[in-house]
């Protein structure tokens, strides 16, 4: 496309065109900013194409450009002297209803002539333009113009304008695209209607005033070539850029001839326009070397990359030439006051970055205000940034602030301690100590959670800081300090045998008590040796304590009846019984009679220190009467150590109101006095030959409620059989054991009136003689 717009131009404009595309593609590598300064001037072109505006406007562009002359008076306005070509064409045919313009092309009375179509001819015998391309009717616009610009961003690389201006124009209507001769009022082939008829002036500024307006940018390439693009839209002083005016036309070929009447429906309207539109470069031949006036040339601050309209590129606070090559000069913006404050001899930084070594302090507030290293983002070298040490308010130039051992960084990223704080958690240990000697956590006052702090653990109680339990007994270093008093870096602080922890936590022992129950025995002798309790001073409850068991009874402190006689340790050795009798608590047979101490003592009230209780020659054990002195040796009717068996008949009936239970209950109550004397009776008469047989009868008094008096009565009974069978009777000489309640009184008790007015002690005695076990004897010893 660009080519065959090319091939259209007058050949002086090709070869402007190209040689200013050569400049371009010279310069075009050269890095670009914004140079739209005031007292620049440059030479440029601008090409594309063009449209006119009028009655037979229609959507055809042809060429359109111009060369031009710019100034920059400031800035943000511009002058701009330019020579413009337009070659904007139109269609007349039936798009545009050409039958419409009678005036024109003919079909009325005045003009008579109907050929108004396309391939039809105008009056004046001119072939009208087809549909073809090449068949459009053109006009050659020239303009000399003087343009205003208002630049809208004159310190950007892109900058938009918008501009006005004014001019003088001439313009030329040809038939078809070619055109050919005829141009002029006595022109010949291809000569117009309103030429023809003398409308308008062909020669000369025929055209007189264009005002030109628009908007247009520049985009800058380097610092002198710039794209630029403009589109322009010209209010011309003619309306007959297409050759016509409504209500204007004459007869062809008689310019003196009557005006024809202007078809209906048709308005004139305002003049013709035209509007343009390209692209194209402009080239800067004057303008200043170094703008901003920091001592960086234009050039060098392309090769580095600053802004040469900008003394401060980065805006940190330092001149480009300041940071560049150490340079004081007085750049715009600056005084001299504050050039000449800056230091002489300070590192040079990138002009580019307001914070050259990306610490986030800016360049200027290194040199001037912290004296850091503006190169260097750790000054210090304490692994922490210069920014972030002022942030945080550290010395950026100490590496360690506090002076606790720790630099900066470390403290803040690797312990998280703080850098201005010599002991972060306050436990009398600075940070360094905590991390390089103790290995604590400088952020935790109790490192191992003791309840005791990290220095209170290092300088007075000489305990591990790391370790929650020093001496490993099972108990934290504070609670042994500060609960249980015992010394945390002893695991047995009583040296008992037993550890701390062990005595405190399973044994509920005093660990600073090497005997917590007082028996004698240490508490670790008690656990490891004799497996008694030591926080019991009598660990089986037999009475005697377990170091007295150990050391002088020699009795087994773990079992209440070290010889498994019956009777309590405790029992034997204080005493049993009414009369306190002392056994052996290690013989079960104190007084070897084949009875156990518990069964003379508890059943048949035999003395277990004497073999033979009634003196009769027989051992306990062997006699039959143990309490009562009998014969030696046995008879067919008498058992030995028995009294010669009386005459007992069948019938016979024996109470033993003596045999106590405890209320409401089968249960014997040993309580009472008579009981095991009565029981030990009972078992005597029972033995008394071996041909006895008894029945058992329980009585109740009339106390209480019957139905339960029998249940009870028949209880009891079953009960002193079943005794009677432990104690080694036979079985059947036992025939029966049954309850009768209160229904065989032996005496009359008093009724409920009399009993108020008796004392308590005799209405007992009373009931007493009915609550009885009575023996009935069914079979006689002979």
């Amino acid at each position: 496309m660009f080519n065959y717009i090319l091939g259209r131009m007058p050949m002086q404009w090709k070869t402007h065109i190209q040689s200013c595309l050569f400049a371009m593609a010279l310069l075009l590598p050269i890095s670009a900013l914004a140079q739209s300064d005031a007292g620049r001037a440059g030479f440029g072109f601008n090409a594309g194409a063009a449209k006119y505006f009028g009655e037979f406007s229609d959507n055809s562009w042809w060429l359109g450009g111009d060369i031009f002359f710019r100034y920059n008076m400031m800035s943000y306005l511009s002058l701009q002297a330019q020579f413009a070509y337009a070659n904007p064409r139109f269609r007349v045919n039936v798009d545009n209803n050409i039958t419409r313009y009678t005036d024109y092309f003919g079909g009325s009375a005045e003009n008579p002539n109907t050929n108004a179509k396309e391939g039809g001819t105008f009056p004046n015998g001119t072939a009208i333009s087809g549909a073809n391309e090449n068949n459009r009717n053109n006009t050659r616009i020239f303009s000399y113009e003087v343009l205003a610009s208002l630049n809208l961003l004159p310190g950007e690389k892109f900058v938009p304008y918008i501009f006005g201006g004014v001019g003088l124009m001439s313009y030329q209507v040809r038939p078809g695209l070619a055109g050919g001769g005829g141009l002029g009022a006595g022109g010949s082939v291809g000569v117009l209607p309103g030429q023809s008829a003398g409308l308008y002036k062909t020669e000369g500024l025929n055209g007189g005033l264009v005002f030109p307006v628009g908007g247009g940018f520049e985009l800058y390439l380097s610092d002198d070539l710039v794209l630029n693009g403009r589109a322009t839209y010209r209010f011309t002083g003619t309306d007959y850029l297409d050759d016509y005016k409504p209500g204007t036309m004459k007869v062809a070929g008689n310019p003196g001839g009557a005006v024809l009447a202007a078809p209906s429906g048709i308005d004139a309207g305002g003049n013709d326009a035209f509007f343009t539109t390209g692209l194209g470069f402009t080239y800067y031949v004057f303008g200043d070397a170094d703008f901003d006036k920091d001592g960086v040339s234009n050039a060098q601050e392309k090769q580095l990359g600053t802004d040469e309209n900008n003394p401060d590129t980065d805006g940190d606070g330092l001149p480009d030439g300041y940071e560049y090559r150490g340079l004081r000069n007085t750049p715009k913006g600056f005084s001299e006051e504050y050039i000449a404050a800056l230091p002489k001899d300070a590192q040079r930084t990138d002009p580019k970055k307001p914070d050259t070594d990306g610490d986030g302090l800016n360049d200027k507030d290194e040199i001037v205000l912290h004296k850091t290293n503006p190169i260097s983002a750790d000054t210090d070298g304490d692994r922490m940034k210069d920014g972030e040490e002022i942030a945080r308010k550290t010395n950026p130039l100490n590496a360690d602030t506090d002076g606790d051992g720790l630099i900066d960084g470390d403290e803040v990223d690797t312990y998280k301690t703080d850098p201005l704080n010599t002991d972060t958690d306050k436990d009398g240990l600075t940070d360094g100590d905590e991390v390089k000697k103790y290995s604590t956590s400088p952020t935790a006052a109790d490192t191992d959670k003791d309840g005791i702090n990290d220095g209170e653990e290092v300088n007075k109680t000489k305990t591990n800081p790391t370790k929650e339990d020093s001496d490993s007994d099972g108990l934290t270093d504070g609670a042994e300090l500060q609960q249980y008093k015992t010394n945390p870096t002893n695991i047995d602080s009583d040296g008992d045998g037993l550890n701390d922890g062990e005595e405190v936590n399973k044994y509920k022992t005093n660990p600073n008590n090497v005997d917590t129950d007082g028996d004698g025995l240490k508490d670790g002798e008690e656990v490891n040796t004799y497996k008694t309790n030591p926080a019991n001073v009598d660990s089986d409850g037999d009475k005697v304590n377990d170091g007295e068991e150990v050391n002088k009874y020699k009795t087994n402190p773990t079992n209440v009846d070290s010889d498994g006689d019956g009777l309590k340790d405790g029992e034997e050795i204080n005493g049993y019984g009414p009369k306190l009798v002392k056994t052996n608590p290690n013989a079960a047979d104190t007084d070897g009679d084949k009875l156990s101490d518990a069964k003379e003592q508890n059943d048949i009230g035999t003395d277990p220190n004497n073999p033979d209780t009634d003196g009769d020659t027989v051992k306990d054990g062997d006699d039959g009467c143990p309490l009562t002195p009998g014969i030696a040796q046995a008879t067919a009717t008498t058992r030995a150590g028995c009294p010669e068996a009386p005459k007992i008949k069948i019938g016979t009936k024996t109470d033993f109101p003596d045999i106590l239970f405890i209320v409401n209950t089968d249960e014997f109550n040993y309580e009472e006095p008579g009981t095991r004397p009565s029981l030990a009776k009972l078992l005597e008469y029972v033995n008394q030959c071996d041909n006895l047989q008894v029945g058992l009868e329980g009585h109740a008094s009339s106390e209480g409620n019957p139905k339960r008096n029998q249940e009870l009565s028949d209880l009891r009974a079953k009960r002193v059989k079943t005794w009677l069978i432990e104690q080694g009777v036979k079985p059947e000489k036992l025939v029966g054991a049954i309850g009768y309640g209160s229904s065989q009184l032996k005496v009359q008790e008093p009724t409920a009136a009399a009993a108020k007015k008796m004392k308590k002690e005799e209405v007992e005695a009373v009931r007493k003689q009915n609550r009885r076990i009575t023996v009935v004897v069914k079979r006689a010893c002979d």
